[in-house]
C-alpha cells in the first residue's frame, strides 16, 4: 500500500527520538512544569528503564520511538494511580506484542495502540476513540487490577479482549474503574513531538 504524503511526514517526526525530545513531550502531556520533569518525573522514568522498560542499545545511542514514548506514557499513568511499578512493567512486556502460537493476549498492547492512533473520522466524531479501563477489585486490594479498552461507541464483540489481561468494559457494572482516554492521550502526545 502507498503511502501519502502527510503519512510519511508524519512518519519521519516521529522517528529516531532523543530521550530529552521523549522527556519533553511527556511532561507537556501530563502538564508536569519544569521542576517536576526535573526529579518526579525523570526519576520515574529512570525506574522504569531499570526495571527494563527500555529500547535496546545497540553499542550507539538509544534510538527512541513513539511506540516507546506511548510505553513510558501509558506506564506513568498507570503508576499514578497507585500500581506497583514492577507489576506495571511486567504487564507491559506481557502484553505488548503477541507471541508466535501464544492465544494470549487476544489483543496486544501495540495494537491497541495502533487503533488509537487511527485518524478521526470526521463525519463520526468519536467513533474511533479508544480507551484504557484500569477496573480494581474490592475483594482483593493489593492484586494487579484487570486491564482493558473500551471503544465506547462501538457494539460490544463477545471475543472483543483477553479476560485475563483485557476485559471489554462495556459489559462491566464495575463502581471502581479508571479510564484513560488513550486516542487523546496518545493525540496530545504525537502533537508534542511535531512542535519539536
Amino acid at each position: 500500500m502507498v503511502a501519502t504524503r502527510a503519512e510519511e511526514r508524519a512518519k519521519s517526526a516521529l522517528a529516531g527520538l532523543s530521550y530529552g525530545e521523549v522527556e519533553t513531550a511527556i511532561a507537556r502531556v501530563l502538564k508536569v512544569d519544569a521542576t517536576a520533569q526535573e526529579r518526579w518525573m525523570r526519576g520515574r522514568i529512570q525506574h522504569l528503564r531499570r526495571l527494563g522498560l527500555t529500547p535496546p542499545a545497540n553499542r550507539g545511542p538509544v534510538v527512541y520511538t513513539f511506540e516507546w514514548a506511548a510505553r513510558w506514557l501509558l506506564a506513568l499513568r498507570l503508576e499514578r494511580l497507585g500500581l506497583n511499578p514492577v507489576a506495571v512493567v511486567k504487564f507491559i512486556e506481557d502484553n505488548w506484542e503477541r507471541k508466535p502460537g501464544d492465544k494470549f493476549p487476544v489483543t496486544s498492547l501495540l495494537e491497541v495502540i495502533k487503533n488509537a492512533r487511527v485518524p478521526i473520522d470526521k463525519k463520526r466524531p468519536g467513533y474511533n476513540e479508544v480507551w484504557i479501563t484500569v477496573r480494581f477489585d474490592d475483594f482483593t486490594p493489593n492484586a494487579f487490577p484487570q486491564i482493558g479498552r473500551v471503544r465506547p461507541y462501538w457494539k460490544p464483540n463477545p471475543k472483543f479482549d483477553n479476560a485475563k489481561a483485557f476485559f471489554d468494559a462495556s459489559k462491566a457494572d464495575a463502581a471502581d474503574v479508571v479510564v484513560i482516554p488513550l486516542t487523546e492521550v496518545l493525540g496530545l502526545l504525537e502533537s508534542e513531538f511535531r512542535r519539536r
